[in-house]
């Protein structure tokens, strides 16, 4: 017996030891950067390991509001790691590898509960060897630890025998918040088969006593995990719809309830699961029909999910990847379910198939070409290459053009091996002192640094603005390469270039100062008119050392009117009335040989916008607001010291007082709400901060590229002031 019980565990970590070399020398021998989400999350597991090393658990907070929507236990789990190794793509997957060892071991006792030893070791080995799920083992992506949080959290949910055994459903509550924390789509995975076993347990003997296990699992679930979903409440389900069918429409996903998109999944699921495995998988399904005590958990385990996320918009094959374990199970049943004659042949060929799914998915070894009839590739295949990207070159570059000062960096191209992504990832695990954005729209604005790239861009849905720069440099734009030079370039292993163009501002010739002067007060109108027209009795004022004036350099820009227009006018956006305005632009720099060259106002960078004296009614307030389309609903009321606000939405109303001052820790203004309700109740004192910060825009005024200055704020009836009182 004990010989016979121990070959499962051998068999197990023979097919775990086998995917963890696959995954270490595919690792070890790709030397492209991390792409998009990848490059993110490791990113955040740097920075988790770097608040932890410097401040411990005081950093908290700060790791909680590290991402508004990827929860931290994976990416800590590797910042953790860091304190003890260098961050290394061979230690990160360590990580992801811990996981693959979590979800092999629940799949095998779950199997074993269900069935018996062999069906759970049968399923471990399916599992391992879909092709999506070894792609996996060699990114850092959230999904395969999902996938193992989802059948872990199975496992004990199967455990707690339908909520009447006290342990187990503590156990259950904690796997629970472990998944949640994981990642949110984890409550879709867990849902249905959540809610079968409640049900059954409302229907079952004591009751009572199973009611109260089901309510504290799910009471220890949720408090464990609102730290971090609590102050997420209100904004997480309108990211979660913008990006399942928002997002979706923009990147050309197809449209949900057409052929493309329903038969996206089935058509594709043998190159990601396995073409031995999708056939069992089907077969499967229907043989579970005959077992009663298994077949209503595993169905709706893995068909109501499925279902969810074929009719979302947003397809990914990483949203059905913790559909697999599931799948991988019900597939071992199928297999189970077999004449013994069939299964004797089968077996070997199954396990002969895993070993050339695992090769032929981790380094194209062998190659298996294409399955004709459906035009998709027999294996999801992803083989590393040795080819070198020269992102640390790059950033050395950078770092010593700069002099170790903090600076600016705009990457232009969205290319998944070269994007803002994967050098942020770099720039943060180095700690360097730079700062990253992507492609701008009309101007350069605060940037020191361009990356850029020849051939493909990205995506095509993301690569818009980066094209118009291109285009504008394949044209020919002397202004522009003058005022920003190439400093280096050099060759990347798709066959394009790469090149890094630095600000940097001589005297302009040719030009006196008091020209330069004239120029620009000539030009501010134009300069103003994409963002503000009508601009009654304008006053533009400068001051400006005459030679500094020459490299583009401005102390002050004062402009002020009686009154003005202001919007995005080029996007049609709603238009609000300023009146009494006075505002300064202090250290501007601009392209002087733009300015020379045709009278037009390339800002290059702004220190800080101070609105000195403005006023604002309630009339035009009301008026800019009734033309905000997602903000339609909103009406105010300018009161002696406060603002009263209505918002009609769907769901319940929110009403409220709030107040306005000056801002703090980089905001310019501070909002707060005195009194608030909800669908005409009133909130608690203690909740009205929690509600509110989840409409609070202000936080997003302290991520604007310029700093931005208001005078002495007040309100009062009918209009809102702003006067400088220094």
């Amino acid at each position: 017996m004990k010989r016979l019980a121990a070959a499962p565990g051998v068999q197990l970590a023979g097919i775990f030891g086998a995917l963890a070399i696959v995954a270490a020398v595919w690792v070890q021998t790709d030397r492209r950067p991390p792409e998009w989400d990848h490059a993110n999350h490791l990113e955040r597991a740097a920075l988790c390991g770097q608040i932890l090393a410097d401040r411990g658990l005081a950093g908290w907070g700060e790791i909680v509001k590290m991402s508004a929507f990827y929860p931290p236990v994976v990416p800590c789990s590797a910042g953790l790691l860091s304190l003890l190794f260098p961050l290394t793509p061979l230690a990160a997957q360590s990580v992801i590898l811990a996981f693959l060892a979590l979800a092999l071991v629940s799949l095998f006792f779950l199997g074993h509960r269900l069935f018996d030893a062999p069906t759970g070791v049968l399923a471990a080995l399916i599992f391992g060897a879909a092709p999506f799920v070894v792609f996996s083992t060699t990114n850092f992506q959230l999904d395969l630890p999902l996938a193992a949080a989802v059948i872990f959290a199975l496992l004990l949910l199967v455990l707690t025998d339908h909520f009447s055994r006290r342990a187990w459903s503590v156990a259950a509550g904690l796997a629970f918040a472990f998944g949640m924390l994981v990642k949110p789509p984890f409550a879709v995975y867990l849902f249905p088969p959540l809610a079968l076993v409640a049900w059954r347990s409302l229907r079952g003997p004591d009751r009572r006593a199973r009611v109260v296990n089901l309510g504290m699992a799910l009471l220890l679930g949720g408090a464990l995990s609102l730290p971090w979903y609590g102050p997420r409440l209100f904004g997480l389900p309108l990211q979660i719809a913008a990006r399942s069918f928002k997002q979706a429409a923009l990147q050309g996903s197809p449209e949900i309830l057409t052929g493309a998109a329903l038969l996206l999944y089935p058509r594709t699921l043998p190159a990601i699961f396995g073409f031995l495995a999708a056939p069992l998988f089907a077969w499967g399904l229907l043989a579970l029909a005959r077992r009663r005590d298994s077949r209503g958990l595993l169905w709706s385990a893995s068909l109501v999910p499925f279902a969810v996320f074929l009719l979302i918009q947003n397809k990914n094959y990483r949203y059905v990847l913790p559909l697999l374990p599931v799948a991988a199970l019900i597939a071992a049943a199928g297999f189970r379910a077999l004449a013994p004659a069939w299964r004797r042949g089968l077996a070997v060929a199954l396990v002969c198939l895993s070993a050339l799914q695992v090769g032929a998915a981790a380094f194209g070894l062998p190659p298996l070409g294409r399955w004709a009839p459906l035009g998709i590739p027999l294996v999801f295949s992803f083989p590393p290459s040795p080819a070198e990207w020269p992102h640390r070159q790059i950033l050395d570059v950078i770092v010593r053009e700069a002099g170790g000062r903090p600076a600016t960096v705009s990457v232009v191209p969205n290319y998944n091996f070269f994007s803002v992504s994967n050098f942020r990832y770099y720039a943060v695990r180095d700690r360097l002192p730079l700062r990253w954005t992507q492609a701008w729209d009309d101007y350069p604005l605060g940037v020191e640094f361009i990356v850029l790239k020849t051939g493909s861009l990205g995506p095509a849905f993301s690569v818009a603005k980066a094209q118009r720069i291109m285009e504008r440099l394949a044209r020919g734009d002397p202004a522009f390469e003058r005022a920003f030079p190439v400093i280096w370039e050099g060759p990347l292993p798709d066959g394009s270039r790469a090149s890094v163009r630095q600000r940097r501002l001589a005297p302009v010739a040719g030009a006196s100062a008091s020209d330069l002067a004239r120029r620009l007060k000539d030009g501010v109108v134009a300069f103003l008119d994409p963002y503000a027209r009508d601009l009654d009795q304008l006053a533009v004022d400068l001051s400006a050392d005459p030679q500094a004036l020459l490299r583009g350099e401005i102390r002050r820009v004062r402009l002020e009117a009686k009154s003005a227009r202001v919007a995005e006018f080029a996007r049609d956006g709603a238009q609000l009335r300023l009146r009494e305005i006075r505002v300064s632009l202090e250290g501007v720099l601009i392209n002087p040989y733009r300015l020379v060259a045709s009278g037009e106002i390339e800002l290059l960078a702004m220190e800080k916008l101070r609105v000195e004296r403005l006023v604002v009614t309630e009339e035009d307030l009301r008026a800019f607001l009734a033309g905000l389309r997602q903000l339609g609903g909103l009406t105010v009321g300018l009161e002696d010291g406060a603002v009263s606000v209505a918002l009609a939405q769907r769901g319940p109303d929110v009403g409220g007082r709030l107040r306005l001052s000056n801002g703090t820790g980089g905001a310019p203004l501070t909002v707060r709400a005195e009194q608030l309700s909800l669908g005409g109740i009133p909130l608690p004192p203690l909740l009205v901060h929690w509600v509110f910060r989840h409409y609070d825009p202000t936080p997003r005024l302290a991520r604007l590229p310029v700093a931005v200055e208001l005078g002495q704020i007040r309100v009062e009836p009918h209009r809102i002031v702003i006067s400088d009182n220094r």
